[in-house]
């Protein structure tokens, strides 16, 4: 698959952000850049984390055929140790407005076959999965169940995914909280409609093909970690 999203999958990005949430500081080299919220394709979407959780600000990827925004506890982004979060590490992927509305529950779960769904829910207009494994491949050291949401801001899609240490309560009801407090503020924080008027990040339609409708812009969204 050739899409942005695909092409700067977020292993890498991940990885270095798990030692620091793994080891509770932020001592593993280089500073992250910490920010609680940032704008995407002209401020149609702004991405701010639930409470306790900040943006490294040194991973957020912009272009016009996507968006790529990872969060983590405050703590480990900054070396602080107040224990105002659990930890994780969430990301947030942006697609090209394309008027697309929200996906469903059971279309994210048949984007993560062989993977089981664990739990599903629709509600809200966020679509949530947990999915049974993979999620240690993405983050290593991480567990392998982690969750997977999808939803629609002002026509744009968007893909988000919540990882934990393995055996901690972010695989389990902790994630599906935290996915759901991520949405919540993603869309409190984003505009009642689109504003982008052109630019860098703004695209007429998508960059690369994708087939398929909304299962391929699902795998757009969520590559099959296969």
């Amino acid at each position: 698959m050739s899409t942005w999203i695909s092409e700067h999958r977020p292993r890498a990005l991940l990885a270095g952000v798990l030692a620091l949430v793994l080891a509770g500081c932020g001592t593993t080299g280089a500073e992250p850049e910490v920010v609680r919220s940032v704008t995407l394709y002209g401020g149609d979407v702004v991405v701010a984390g639930p409470p306790g959780y900040c943006i490294d600000g040194a991973r957020v990827r912009r272009g016009a055929s996507g968006g790529f925004v990872l969060l983590a506890s405050c703590d480990s982004l900054t070396g602080a140790d107040t224990a105002a979060a659990a930890p994780a590490v969430m990301t947030v992927s942006v697609l090209p407005r394309q008027g697309q509305t929200a996906p469903r529950s059971d279309q994210i779960a048949a984007s993560v076959a062989p993977a089981k769904a664990l739990d599903r829910s629709d509600r809200d207009g966020l679509a949530l999965v947990r999915v049974s494994e993979g999620g240690d491949a993405e983050l290593p050291g991480g567990d392998p169940r982690y969750w997977r949401g999808g939803m629609s801001v002002n026509g744009h899609l968007i893909g988000l995914a919540v990882y934990g240490p393995a055996g901690s309560d972010i695989a389990g009801t902790g994630g599906r909280r935290l996915a759901e407090s991520l949405a919540a503020r993603i869309r409190t924080a984003s505009p009642d409609e689109p504003v982008a008027t052109g630019g860098e990040e703004e695209a007429t339609g998508p960059a690369s093909p994708r087939s398929g409708g909304l299962g391929g812009l699902l795998d757009a969204l969520f590559p099959n970690q296969g």
